[in-house]
């Protein structure tokens, strides 16, 4: 756990020394959906949809950009027991939430331009990701001692800006294993809607 906060605040700083005198402040908010599926000995878990909010920095003149950001993840896992686990053809369903911190660091690319009435842009990079918490389920035994805390995604992305307004679509995929000794990595998809001051 030391490590993975370590290696976070370490990203944090590098990205900080980047951020040049020309940077634009994006807050967001947005929704978003996961492909979290990992199969347990008597139950399976299927993430949903969620929620997330936060910030990211573009720093740079010209037509690439720096990218960095700090957002919070909030998103259901529906867990699904095995009929068979429990001795008769009855399936329970159970959710639960979990919450993550993701610090992606991505460099962008200006396709129109950067101040204009519309402005489109595409980024790419890495998002280091933490789990915060898991709230735990009496009927089932899922709880954050199951994930892997510290995990990596690759993730791409293309925006609009419309004046101070933005919305920007990005995928991000898992590039480890979510869960603890089970195989299954979460890709998730976001849509975020914001402000650019």
């Amino acid at each position: 756990m030391r490590q993975s906060i370590a290696w976070i605040a370490c990203l944090l700083l590098f990205s900080a020394s980047a951020v040049s005198a020309q940077t634009t402040f994006n807050p967001k908010v947005g929704v978003n959906v996961s492909g979290l599926d990992a199969k347990f000995s008597d139950y399976k878990t299927e993430a949903r949809a969620g929620w997330n909010a936060g910030f990211d920095l573009r720093s740079g003149r010209g037509i690439f950009f720096l990218n960095p950001g700090v957002h919070y993840f909030s998103y259901t896992a529906r867990l699904i027991q095995d009929p068979e686990s429990n001795g008769n053809n009855v399936s329970f369903k159970d959710e639960t939430t979990i919450q993550s911190l993701k610090v992606p660091l991505n460099i962008g690319l200006r396709l129109t331009g950067d101040n204009g009435l519309l402005g489109i842009h595409a980024k790419g990079g890495i998002t280091p990701t933490y789990v915060l918490n898991v709230k735990e389920r009496p009927n089932f035994s899922l709880n954050v001692d199951d994930l892997n805390r510290f995990t990596w995604g690759a993730n791409v992305g293309v925006g609009v800006d419309i004046l101070f307004l933005t919305a920007e679509l990005n995928y991000e995929m898992g590039l480890n294993d979510y869960f603890k000794d089970v195989e299954g990595k979460n890709n998730t998809l976001t849509l975020s809607v914001g402000l650019k001051f």
